[in-house]
């Protein structure tokens, strides 16, 4: 199920909604600009531009949201109920973060932060035990944000194409 269904304020100029059918360039160039912005910096966690596939399935699905700032694109973010790729099998009822991208013209005012927190206020109010993501290993300063946000470090699993770590942030749930 769906984290939402219809738009809803993010922020007093923002608004977070399920990204539409026709709307993967638009979620695929805001990852792209994170990826580069992140490639440039040394930091090596995405490809450059995600497989298109992968984004029209996740807007099928109703996965994949768009935060917009007047009907632009500014950032975007998936939810999932399961990531057994990298989670297994867990039977604990959570909600997965992930692909999570602000444009650089929105950067540095917060809003990545206001995506964790808003995606941690769904988990709670939907019965979640808890929000959970995994990043790169090999971003200090990605890991210092979700460890500021409340998320607890889980494990760096072996074997995958990307050097992962995961964290979770139970809710009380």
């Amino acid at each position: 199920m769906p984290i939402i269904t219809n738009p809803e304020p993010l922020t007093p100029d923002a608004t977070i909604r399920p990204a539409r059918p026709g709307e993967e360039e638009a979620v695929l160039d805001v990852l792209a600009e994170a990826a580069a912005w992140l490639t440039g910096r040394g930091i090596r966690q995405w490809p450059q531009r995600f497989p298109w596939e992968s984004v029209n399935r996740q807007i099928e699905l109703g996965e994949a949201l768009l935060i917009t700032r007047y009907d632009k694109p500014i950032a975007t973010c998936v939810v999932t109920e399961a990531e057994p790729d990298l989670w297994g099998d867990d039977t604990e009822p959570a909600y997965y973060l992930g692909r999570l991208a602000v444009a650089r013209e929105a950067a540095g005012a917060g809003l990545g932060g206001r995506i964790i927190d808003w995606s941690w206020q769904r988990a709670v109010a939907h019965g979640k035990a808890f929000i959970r993501v995994a990043t790169t290993r090999d971003n200090p300063a990605l890991r210092a944000l979700y460890e500021r946000a409340g998320f607890e470090h889980v494990t760096d699993p072996l074997g995958l194409k990307w050097p992962t770590s995961l964290y979770q942030r139970r809710t009380g749930g």
